[in-house]
């Protein structure tokens, strides 16, 4: 029984050595490097420190040397992508609806499927608010414009609500002071993501309710540029598949990725980002 169980081991060790090796060589087409970005992250030395781990995985899978690309913001992102200047970028749902729209071809490669990724709107417990309706004459404290989870999906849940967000409220995008307005009583309720709520509930010691909260969010995803060829893009998905939990252990290594705890790689399903896509058109944001 132990010989069995030994050559059984070895069998398996022998597998995955060359599941590892043939993962390990990327089509011709493939460039010799693919360069990086994320959306999320300014400056070479941030985006170093919040995803050196993940890109040396990332090499080890596809066999591809990777290069830090940084990024300013989804506008330098969708130029970049433009004049082929990166081939691959990680990017979050409403930055991914804007560059889909203006980048034609992008390919997207695999989602960072996490829980607890949706909007929230917060009230004291005491508030009269009941429902998003109620919210009609509020001051609304939200994160800066374009953030998914904490602008572009509370402000189309208040207009799904019958609310006019031009007239009916004030909307205050205060970035990472929006808890403060809160707190201080500067404005009535505060929309942010609903992974907020436990740290929030911790520094304040309660007094407090969710008065609302949105479906699940789509997923962060990653996503090659129309100019890396097809056969190289399903290459990199495979091996980026393959290796999911390593991948999701190494993005959760530097400082700061608490959010990430859970998610596991998944194929992206691109009409899951259609909310997004009815967000941009029902609160008349252009996707640039």
């Amino acid at each position: 029984m132990l010989k069995k169980n030994l050559l059984a081991c070895a069998v398996f060790t022998l597998g995955s050595a060359i599941a590892t090796q043939a993962m390990a060589n990327p089509p011709a087409s493939c460039p010799d490097t693919l360069r990086y970005a994320d959306t999320g992250v300014e400056g070479m030395e941030e985006l170093r420190r919040s995803f050196g781990p993940f890109v040396e995985v990332m090499e080890e899978a596809t066999g591809l040397k990777i290069e830090f690309f940084p990024v300013g913001n989804r506008t330098a992102v969708v130029n970049a992508l433009r004049f082929q200047q990166i081939d691959v970028v990680m990017t979050g749902p409403s930055e991914y609806v804007a560059m889909d729209s203006q980048v034609k071809g992008a390919q997207p490669l695999v989602s960072l499927a996490r829980p607890h990724y949706a909007s929230i709107f917060i009230v004291p417990e005491d508030s009269e608010y009941q429902t998003l309706n109620d919210l009609k004459g509020a001051r609304i404290s939200m994160k800066s414009v374009g953030s998914t989870t904490g602008h572009i999906i509370p402000a189309y849940m208040l207009v799904e609500a019958g609310l006019d967000i031009d007239r009916d409220v004030r909307i205050m995008n205060l970035g990472g002071t929006l808890f403060e307005a809160l707190i201080s009583g500067d404005v009535e309720a505060a929309a942010t993501g609903v992974r907020d709520w436990d740290g929030f509930v911790e520094r304040t010691g309660g007094g407090y309710r969710i008065l609302a909260q949105s479906a699940q969010m789509p997923d962060d995803l990653v996503v090659a540029g129309p100019h890396i060829a097809a056969d190289c893009a399903d290459y990199i998905r495979d091996a980026m598949m393959q290796s999911g939990d390593a991948l999701i252990q190494a993005t959760l290594k530097p400082e700061g990725r608490d959010r990430y705890l859970g998610a596991s790689l998944m194929p992206v399903d691109d009409s899951s980002y259609d909310v997004v896509r009815k967000a941009y058109a029902a609160l008349g944001l252009t996707a640039e």
